[in-house]
């Protein structure tokens, strides 16, 4: 009975020391648990925070592992900063040189950007896809590559103010007149030359693509002038030559002569437009002119400075059209003048009434006047073509209507039997002339030159009523030259 109670008490012993043992195995493999667990995280945590490039980044060829992102985005800059430093734009012209380097053309490599960018590897996402992605990159490795680039386009207004340092502009022959003895003289011309810029632009950037840094010569094109000595030795033929006759008072005639003096030897260039009362200034005393009979508000001769002039003008008109000139701005007078046909007068008025010629060639065109005589003579020089000889004017009286009555006055005050005509009364005219053009004595062309209409005038008489024992004077009828 002993015997049996003893031997459970040692089987309970037993049972005891072996349950005692498994839990100290039970905590043995718990804290091999927890310190594998807490080993682990520290890794993980370390890993995750580490502040270094992963093992297997790189960056052009450059290996990054365990590089700061400043200390590898220096290493990566350091690699390309001769890259960079190799451009070297160079432009000849003769013995000029012009450089640029890569700061002109704002070349760049992203750098910063691509470091920047390879850093993030692993550092993105859920912890669990961080740590298989540093692994795969250990295992495998990753690369990136920056790219260089530039804008050629950033040195175009440098490019062109060099254009201004090359560029030179043609030089045209000249052509200068001597009215007084009909001579021309000249001077020759001289090409000059034009850098191509839009050329040079596309060029500069196609070497660089190319990463060709050999030097540059500049192409320029000649710019020949626009005349040349041959040309402008064709200007100097007489295109036309037109005269009136001097007649009126000494002061009338002086006064002609004087406005013609203003445009003698003048010079009108292709398109210009040369403008009589511009030409001649004001035409009154302080100018040297005299007084000398101007129609006066359409109707009558007066006294004032300048009177006669409408004979320059006109007489310049004539010329003018038959050398095959534009009119750019002409007026007939008030009525008919005795000194040239019908149609073909051009009265001025400064400063409100001119008289304007442009010139519509392509050739300069001279003006040469003078007094021969008792005429007044206008000369047009320039370049003779080869579709006409010559050109005539003819004028055609379209209608006219007969001077009416004269309007009477009496006047209590002018002895009776006496009149006085303030103005005449005078007939209205509706004009065209034309311009007919001649070749080998034949008509080629017949071209509508300008419209003018003379007003009907109505005159006034003033007629005498009193009553006088005196015998009554003359009437006055006399009309000097307008």
């Amino acid at each position: 009975m002993q015997t049996d109670m003893s031997k459970t008490t040692k089987q309970r012993a037993a049972e005891k020391k072996k349950s005692r043992a498994g839990k100290i195995l039970a905590i043995i493999i718990i804290a091999v648990i927890v310190l594998s667990a807490s080993a682990l995280f520290i890794y993980v945590d370390k890993l995750l925070k580490n502040p270094y490039f992963y093992e297997g980044i790189s960056v052009d060829g450059i290996d990054l592992e365990g590089m700061t992102v400043e200390k590898a985005i220096d290493e990566v800059r350091k690699k390309h900063q001769p890259e960079l430093d190799a451009i070297n734009i160079s432009l000849q012209f003769g013995e000029r040189i012009w450089q640029f380097n890569y700061e002109d053309i704002d070349a760049k490599i992203n750098v910063e950007d691509v470091v920047k960018e390879a850093y993030q590897t692993g550092r993105n996402g859920k912890v669990i896809d961080r740590i298989k992605k540093i692994h795969e990159v250990r295992q495998v490795g990753v690369e990136f590559n920056t790219a260089l680039t530039y804008n050629v386009e950033k040195l175009r207004s440098r490019i062109e103010d060099i254009s201004k340092e090359i560029n030179l502009a043609p030089v045209d022959a000249t052509i200068k007149f001597n009215p007084n003895t009909v001579k021309f003289s000249f001077t020759e011309e001289a090409s000059g030359r034009g850098m191509l810029v839009d050329k040079t632009m596309e060029d500069i950037k196609a070497k660089v693509d190319a990463g060709d840094y050999s030097p540059y010569k500049i192409p320029v094109e000649e710019l020949k002038p626009k005349y040349t000595l041959q040309e402008v030795k064709t200007w100097t033929s007489k295109l036309s030559e037109f005269s009136t006759k001097l007649t009126g008072s000494a002061e009338r005639v002086y006064n002609i002569k004087l406005s013609a003096k203003s445009f003698n030897g003048v010079c009108i260039a292709p398109g210009e437009v040369f403008s009589f009362n511009e030409t001649t200034g004001p035409r009154d005393a302080k100018h040297g002119y005299k007084d000398a009979p101007v129609i006066k508000s359409g109707k009558k001769l007066v006294l004032e400075p300048g009177g006669g002039n409408c004979q320059t003008s006109s007489t310049l008109y004539a010329a003018a059209i038959r050398a095959d000139l534009q009119i750019a701005e002409r007026y007939p007078h008030s009525w008919p003048s005795s000194y040239i046909d019908i149609g073909q007068d051009a009265t001025v008025n400064y400063p409100t009434a001119d008289f304007k010629i442009k010139n519509n060639k392509d050739s300069a065109v001279f003006l040469r006047s003078y007094a021969s005589g008792d005429r007044l003579v206008v000369e047009v020089y320039g370049k003779a073509t080869d579709e006409y000889d010559k050109i005539d004017v003819q004028s055609t009286v379209l209608s006219s209507t007969a001077a009416p009555a004269e309007k009477v006055v009496n006047d209590p005050n002018l002895p009776k039997g006496q009149t006085i005509v303030e103005y005449k009364s005078r007939p209205g005219y509706k004009v065209q002339s034309y311009r007919i053009y001649y070749k080998n004595g034949k008509v080629v062309k017949k071209v509508k030159e300008a419209y003018s209409q003379y007003p009907v005038i109505k005159g006034k008489k003033v007629v005498g009523t009193k009553q006088v024992a005196t015998s009554p004077a003359p009437q006055t009828n006399g009309e000097p030259q307008q």
